[in-house]
């Protein structure tokens, strides 16, 4: 994030001081305790069974409001389901989907450390279950001890769930107090999802004298080879790759910190949160990190490489492991009319389902930017293969055949130009003739097979978008989206409004 981890952990910790708030991610990525619960299950404000309409009707509307202080105490933290998520990993179990996130909470009241739990039937509604731990695993907790004088525990961070044969294996990390390096990447095995949890020890770990801090891991498996990859880091060197023993899941090569996939200018510029999908149909491994900070500037970017350890390569051709700001840029702050936009929007992790995939990262409502609201999305892939999300969150609407009359109104377009301030919609109109008015002049559109491409200012800039039905949060209304690239590699999205 935004200089360095001292600033991610000072923030984290001082928050309480103003305003009375405190900030107390296999398909994803994104001792021994069972999970840490309560007997009240309920699902909170969102709770419903959404049930789908074509018409867009209410029966397809989530109703899940976007403002949650009513119910951000502890005490009601039965009721934090979509609220109060960071740093996502999720994972499909059966037909549940099941969610590990950091400890954070809005408002002065996080009482208890141990990685939140939560899960879902249909990747709308979400229940919150409980915690993994009972404060920080003890082994993790005395290397800490050991290494900061007055240890606090606060908070775990960045969780990421795998299962490995009969077993789920859950990676996290543990920082230190006062934004140091200090740091260690810790290994929990259960044969349950939710536990009981077996600590099995550091995985790697950093102190204030190294080049590189152990936080945020995830961990993609070579569909060639079988080998087991761990990505992690942040802010101080960049993101780091090191292999992991496949039967044990720690270090292959003990002692080792590995190589590094992906960094910036220079250490004060963020880059954290690795995620790393692989498309068994493109054959491509894809690396997702964040930049910028996370109550604000957060937005995502993406290479992808035909290997796991990388080389990652950018929308460019540049290797993310060399100084420079990479592309594609498929998230940042956004405002569509009615709604008061959103920020904050990355630390995502990533899910394949079969042959679908979706995004899922916290974001923050511009109107309070301390608030953590769940944001999941469709993400499909370009022409050019490269992974873009949906413009709206998800929710399970019925797609439709589409064809170019479908498309024929007035839309809100957005190009994710900026990395600070928001980027706001305009709107556009795609007329019956093929041409477009609203934005600039000598402009035309096309449609073929569920891909339209837009023509600005006579060609000189063209945008690629993948369009299938969505719904409109902000309108509560069945709608159609488009997502995709311009030539220079900024998300460009749109939703039709008539």
């Amino acid at each position: 994030m935004r200089k360095s981890q001292k600033i991610k952990r000072v923030t984290r910790t001082l928050i309480i001081l103003m305003s009375g708030l405190v900030m107390v991610t296999l398909m994803a990525a994104c001792g021994s305790n069972s999970v840490v619960s309560d007997n009240n299950t309920g699902t909170g404000s969102g709770s419903g069974s959404g049930s789908k309409s074509s018409t867009g009707s209410d029966t397809l509307n989530p109703h899940i409001p976007e403002d949650y202080t009513s119910i951000a105490s502890f005490s009601d933290h039965s009721q934090w389901g979509p609220y109060n998520v960071h740093d996502p990993s999720v994972i499909k179990v059966g037909k549940e989907y099941y969610m590990f996130s950091t400890d954070v909470a809005y408002g002065n009241n996080l009482d208890h450390v141990g990685i939140q739990i939560r899960k879902s039937k249909d990747l709308v509604h979400w229940q919150f279950v409980g915690w993994a731990f009972n404060g920080i695993p003890q082994k993790e907790l005395t290397f800490m001890q050991q290494h900061q004088s007055g240890y606090k525990q606060k908070s775990i961070w960045a969780p990421f769930i795998m299962k490995v044969g009969n077993q789920f294996r859950l990676y996290y990390a543990v920082p230190g107090n006062n934004g140091l390096k200090l740091a260690a990447i810790g290994l929990a095995t259960s044969n349950g999802i939710l536990g009981p949890w077996k600590d099995n020890g550091i995985v790697i770990s950093t102190t204030q004298s190294d080049p590189i801090n152990a936080i945020d891991p995830t961990v993609i498996v070579d569909n060639n080879t079988g080998r087991y990859w761990m990505a992690y880091g942040s802010y101080y060197a960049g993101i780091y790759m090191v292999e992991l023993d496949p039967s044990t899941g720690m270090l292959l090569h003990p002692g080792s910190t590995g190589h590094r996939i992906a960094f910036r200018q220079k250490a004060g510029q963020s880059i954290e949160g690795a995620d790393i999908l692989y498309n068994p149909d493109l054959k491509k491994y894809y690396l997702f990190v964040s930049y910028g900070w996370l109550e604000d500037t957060y937005n995502v970017r993406v290479g992808r490489a035909d290997q796991p350890q990388g080389p990652y390569y950018d929308f460019n051709g540049n290797n993310m492991a060399s100084v420079g700001d990479n592309l594609p840029r498929i998230t940042a702050e956004y405002k569509f009319d009615n709604n008061a936009g959103w920020q904050g929007f990355g630390g995502n992790c990533t899910l394949r389902d079969g042959s679908n995939y979706y995004y899922i990262s916290q974001a923050r409502p511009s109107f309070n930017k301390y608030l953590m609201d769940l944001h999941v999305h469709k993400m499909v892939f370009t022409p050019g293969d490269w992974p873009v999300i949906s413009p709206e969150r998800y929710d399970e609407v019925p797609q439709e055949t589409l064809t170019a009359d479908s498309l024929d109104g007035t839309w809100e377009y957005i190009v994710l130009n900026k990395t600070q301030n928001h980027n706001v919609s305009q709107k556009i109109q795609l007329k019956s003739d093929g041409s477009i008015s609203g934005r600039a002049s000598n402009s035309t559109w096309t449609y073929n097979k569920g891909i339209l491409t837009l023509k600005w200012n006579n060609g000189t800039e063209t945008d690629v978008e993948k369009v299938f039905n969505g719904w409109d949060w902000e309108n509560s209304r069945y709608t159609i989206v488009f997502t995709g690239l311009n030539n220079s590699g900024i998300s460009v999205w749109g939703k039709k409004v008539k």
